[in-house]
């Protein structure tokens, strides 16, 4: 067999059942002209290594590489979500956190619901309607629908001083004449409802001239709260000391409130409060400043008067007659 059948083509591998006696026995034209010298003979060595490796791997060595996609060695996601966090809301900016949106929900409901309180009694109060009409008025329709015995019950009476005041119900003057024959009964009806149409008018005007008179009952005390309340915000900010002359303040107002000093309007609460505020700023005493520490006396030394010639430690050096001396001395020789 010629050297030619023995050479391994470039594009082939090396066999791996080769044994050492036979890679021995190659001749040195054989060892020179196989490619396992060259690049791709390299390359070759190296892939089967490799794959010797991986097949002889421990396998806990290759159970503690990361697989990819396992949670250990992944880095974590932005986008992903944080676990709740209801104690120091920072899985999600605050605003955005369900319990304060629950928050809010729960503020709007009863936003609602004070709103809604707000409409009924502003209308009961239009109307000039108690707590308590309106209350039977409510009993009354509700029975209606579930027991309507007792509902008439209650409303007849309600019913008849309605008719009553409508017209619609004669009225024992007017019973009498029809009955005389003096009126028929068309007749008597028309004039009760004229009477009844003219007392209803003259109620209402009645009504409304009341009901602004307590408007303007309540706009003046609430003037008269503002003005208070105003006054107290001036002297808080012109007065360092206002905090602890409050009490002695309320204290004088409820005595006059008591002899009957009840002030009308703004300008007579303002008058009162300046003078009562006079009255107790004078009284007042500022509480006495802490007497500073007398400064400590400096510490005093004695003086000391410097020492020239003598010795040190018992030693005597003599005088230096040079500059070499001198040296000698301050190096301690």
């Amino acid at each position: 067999m010629s050297t030619e059948d023995l050479q391994t083509p470039a594009d082939e591998t090396i066999p791996v059942e080769t044994t050492g006696q036979d890679a021995g026995a190659q001749s040195p034209d054989n060892a020179a002209s196989s490619p396992a010298n060259g690049e791709s003979g390299e390359r070759n060595l190296l892939s089967v290594v490799r794959d010797a490796v991986d097949k002889t791997q421990a396998p806990d060595q290759q159970a503690a590489s990361p697989a990819e996609g396992s949670e250990e060695g992944r880095e974590p996601d932005a986008n992903e979500p944080k676990p709740r966090d209801d104690e120091n809301y920072t899985d999600v900016p605050f605003h955005k956190h369900p319990r304060f949106q629950e928050v809010i929900r729960e503020r709007n409901a009863f936003k609602a619901d004070a709103g809604e309180y707000r409409k009924v009694k502003t209308f009961l109060d239009d109307n000039g309607v108690s707590a308590e009409e309106a209350a039977d008025l409510l009993t009354v329709g509700a029975l209606a629908k579930t027991n309507p015995a007792k509902a008439w019950e209650l409303a007849k009476p309600w019913v008849v001083k309605v008719m009553q005041a409508a017209g619609e119900i004669l009225s024992p003057e007017m019973q009498a004449k029809v009955e005389a024959g003096e009126l028929s009964r068309e007749a008597a009806f028309e004039v009760s409802r004229a009477r009844a149409s003219v007392q209803s008018s003259e109620a209402s005007q009645s009504f409304r001239a009341q009901q602004e008179q307590r408007r303007q009952v309540e706009k003046a005390a609430e003037d008269i709260r503002g003005a208070a309340v105003d006054w107290e915000r001036e002297r808080q900010a012109r007065d360092p000391n206002f905090a602890a002359k409050v009490e002695p303040i309320l204290r004088e107002v409820a005595y006059r409130r008591m002899k009957g000093e009840v002030p009308d309007s703004p300008a007579a609460v303002k008058a009162q409060l300046d003078d009562i505020y006079k009255v107790v700023n004078a009284a007042y005493a500022p509480p006495a400043a802490a007497p500073a520490p007398a400064p400590r006396p400096a510490a005093t030394r004695p003086a000391r008067t410097p020492i020239t010639g003598g010795s040190v430690a018992g030693s005597t050096r003599p005088k230096p007659d040079s500059v070499l001396d001198i040296v000698r001395q301050a190096q301690g020789g």
